[in-house]
């Protein structure tokens, strides 16, 4: 199979990578044969202009589309120091001589260069949140950063783009596939003083997997500075219910080929949450009270390298790792009330759970620059480790109305399981610029081997006894091929075009050992994308994109094993969960770069969650992943980003949407409704020097209904200070989180005839006090940073 898909590939890349196109490239120096760097290169042909700004070799490129007579331009610091005319065909190559008016001492006078960028700026095909100039993100973690980042929203761990659902998170264009747990974890083990930007990517482009269900969220982290060695060391105290806190530091050296980075950090936090249930059975109501104490340790390790072996030719490798310990311990207390509302009995069992989640990654790329029109060709090989034991013990029992206990009703058993994921892959991209568009286009091979080996002791006699019935060990295998062409062509000064088609073909094979079962699978599915611009002038822009996308299923939602926490709880896998599809269109019109409104539709084919079936006559849960549902939504999103003022930026919004599940199976009725959710961030600089800094972020949520579920009206306020110290080396950040302690939604749902509604508090509300300080010295010669590598299938674990 892999064959098969791969070999038209490697054609297409022997037809395209000797094709090419008009370019100029050049070298600029002063009367004293020295180079000059910053300089702008303005070409000029018609209403058409192409610029370039040299390096630190005074060197220059620029891909032109046809060949014509353009006018030259040359500026240093505002000044026009050049002018002149060049015929170009085909690619040439000239030295060019002006007098430098730079100062010798003055290293960078371009002050464009330096500018500092927009708190958001909006692209084709993403929103783009600089998270280094926020002030409420400063001192945190990524999932602070996510919260005060615009269209994402974060709920029970579970992260998401207003009004369309759960997104994949990538790390340098690098997917995580994992639980939200995992997920979770790994983003607290990342410092958000270590991260440049966050891209919220509503409609991929063909390059990217296709897995997600309406888009992807790319945290980027921050690269290295040119012409130094810097390193930040810091650390944060944050009070909730309980007292937390953690260290950071990174170092960036840079110098003639060679670029090294190295990050560490650590964080730990002790929390109180609690939860609560009405289960509403025909002739009971249970009523169940938690109250959880848990601790989560997390150690982040990062280290990359890379080493420009030519001026083609650059090569590097990445290394990153997330270590994570968490406990938690609590004592569920369910009470069982009869249709008088007088008490039958009581349920009460203590539980207490830790577990172990470790991942670590590495990557080697290389990229080749083929040509001066700009052609690349870029390889990346990966490979993801991750290992997580699991260990959970519980023992209750039931009691009567005075709380004796029942005879008999002692349930307890210990469940521990160790799972281990492998992940390798291969990929290569190829971006060709042509005289009729820019052309990209590549191949992936990805394989995935996951093992779960769960042992169940029942402690019910008081001796620990193997439960065969129970334990278990399953692998999945999975393989996965892809294929993908991407092409973008401007018609016009007002018209901009980009159509992509990505092929991925999955075999998956998994085996329960207990079970002696096999299931098989295997598909090949197509994805486009496609997107139109119109642009009639320099104020009003509008757009139209559609994409299609794949939710595979979480790895151990493929296991069909049966796990029992209670007598009157279990879970269970299902292999012949099928992935959905989900199509996805959208209509934006964009004012001023400022007032962004949108229209759009979404439809997901075999819909797929964990669900809770109750059973009406025995009172007995089962949580299986089903394919259950069809959904459609459409719905209206719109912001406004004010900035009329320096000392003030507002990115203000609100999404309104209607939602239908089309129910496919007995035990969920289809169901409809609205949502809607709105949202204000707003930054202020308080003084001329610009060292102080306010922040202001509020989010509600009203009621509504997502999914199956209606939610409640809930809300955020979260501010922050800022102040930077000692020629702004120094900075401390005060970060009020949760003020109105509004993150207490209520959900209610009906499954198999029964209603249920939960609360939970996840203890969310407390004040965090960061303090950091950066040191580096500025005259050493730079190199890049690479981007993060493979880690395809992170989203899928658990």
């Amino acid at each position: 199979m892999t064959k098969k898909y791969l070999i038209p590939l490697l054609s297409f890349i022997g037809m395209g990578v000797h094709l090419n196109a008009q370019s100029i490239s050049g070298k600029v120096s002063d009367e004293k044969a020295k180079n000059i760097s910053y300089v702008e290169v303005i070409l000029l042909a018609g209403d058409s202009k192409f610029s370039a700004i040299t390096d630190e070799n005074g060197l220059f490129s620029i891909k032109l589309p046809k060949a014509d007579s353009y006018k030259m331009e040359f500026f240093l610091n505002g000044n026009k120091v050049y002018e002149g005319n060049e015929n170009i065909e085909g690619e040439i190559t000239r030295s060019y001589t002006i007098k430098d008016s730079q100062p010798e001492n003055q290293e960078i006078q371009a002050i464009s260069l330096t500018k500092k960028k927009k708190l958001v700026e909006r692209k084709i095909d993403r929103l783009v949140f600089n998270v280094e100039n926020s002030v409420a993100a400063t001192g945190g973690t990524a999932i602070d950063a996510l919260k005060t980042t615009p269209l994402v929203r974060i709920q029970d761990e579970k992260v998401s783009i207003v009004g369309k659902g759960e997104v994949l998170v990538m790390i340098d264009d690098r997917i995580q596939r994992m639980s939200p747990d995992d997920l979770s974890s790994l983003l607290k083990s990342i410092p958000s003083d270590n991260i440049q930007s966050i891209e919220v990517i509503t409609t991929p482009p063909a390059k990217y997997d296709a897995e997600g269900d309406s888009g992807l969220i790319n945290i980027k982290l921050k690269k290295g500075r040119a012409n130094s060695w810097n390193a930040n060391i810091g650390g944060n105290y944050t009070q909730k219910t309980y007292a937390g806190g953690g260290l950071q530091g990174a170092f960036n050296y840079n110098r003639n080929r060679l670029s090294l980075q190295v990050t560490a950090n650590t964080n730990s936090q002790r929390l109180r949450t609690t939860s609560d249930s009405k289960i509403y059975y025909p002739d009971e109501l249970w009523i169940l009270n938690v109250k959880n104490k848990s601790e989560e340790n997390n150690l982040g390790l990062g280290v990359g390298v890379d080493y420009k072996i030519s001026e083609k030719w650059t090569t590097g490798a990445k290394y990153l790792g997330s270590f994570t310990r968490n406990t938690s311990s609590n004592s569920p207390f369910t009470s069982r009330f009869n249709p008088t509302g007088a008490v039958n009995s009581y349920i009460t069992s203590d539980v207490d759970a830790n577990n172990k989640p470790n991942m670590n990654s590495l990557n080697w790329y290389n990229t080749f620059k083929v040509d001066s029109a700009g052609t690349k060709i870029t390889t990346d090989f990966d490979y993801f480790h991750y290992r997580k034991s699991d260990y959970n013990f519980y023992a209750g029992n039931e009691l009567d109305l005075m709380r004796n206990i029942l005879p008999g009703s002692f349930f307890s058993a210990t469940n521990t399981n160790v799972n281990r994921i492998e992940n390798y892959s291969g990929k290569m991209d190829i971006e060709m610029p042509l005289k009729w568009a820019s052309l990209s286009f590549g191949g992936k091979y990805t394989y995935t081997n996951t093992n779960n080996d769960l042992v169940v002791m029942d402690h019910k006699t008081g001796t620990p006894v193997l439960n065969t019935d129970q334990s278990n060990i399953f692998n999945y295998k999975e393989h996965n091929e892809a294929l993908y062409v991407s092409a973008s062509k401007k018609l016009g000064e007002k018209w901009e075009t980009q159509a992509g088609l990505r092929m991925e073909a999955t075999q998956t094979t998994g085996y329960s050992h207990n079970l002696n079962q096999t299931n098989k699978n295997d598909y090949v599915k197509l994805f486009p994308t496609a997107y139109v611009t119109y642009n009639p002038n320099d104020k009003n822009s509008f757009s139209l994109n559609y994409s299609r996308r794949i939710r595979r299923p979480n790895f151990d939602y493929l296991n069909p094993f049966v796990v029992r926490t209670s007598p009157y709880y279990y879970s269970e896998g299902n292999p012949f969960l099928k992935p959905s599809i989900i199509d996805n269109i959208e209509f934006s019109y964009v004012r001023n770069q400022k007032w962004v409104s949108s229209v759009y539709y979404s439809q997901v084919s075999d819909f797929s969650q964990d669900l809770s079936i109750l059973d009406p006559e025995t009172n007995i849960t089962r949580s299986t992943p089903l394919n259950y549902a069809n959904t459609y939504q459409v719905g209206v999103s719109t912001y406004y980003n004010f900035n009329k003022w320096s000392w003030w930026n507002s990115f203000t919004g609100f999404n309104v949407n209607y939602q239908k599940v089309k129910s496919k199976t007995d035990f969920i009725s289809s169901i409809d409704g609205y949502n809607a959710y709105f949202y204000s961030n707003n930054d202020f600089t308080l003084n001329k020097s610009k060292t102080i800094f306010f922040s202001a972020n509020y989010g509600l949520q009203l009621p509504g209904r997502y999914q199956i579920f209606h939610i409640s009206t809930m809300n955020i306020l979260d501010v922050s200070m800022k102040f930077l110290l000692l020629d702004k080396k120094l900075t401390l950040t005060v970060t009020g989180m949760d003020l109105l302690n509004g993150q207490r939604p209520v959900i209610s749902y009906e499954s198999n005839g029964v209603k249920t509604d939960f609360s939970s508090y996840g203890d969310t509300r407390g004040v965090r006090v960061s303090l950091s300080y950066k040191f580096g010295n500025k005259n050493l010669k730079s190199e890049q940073q690479r981007n993060f590598g493979n880690e395809d299938e992170r989203n899928r674990i658990n």
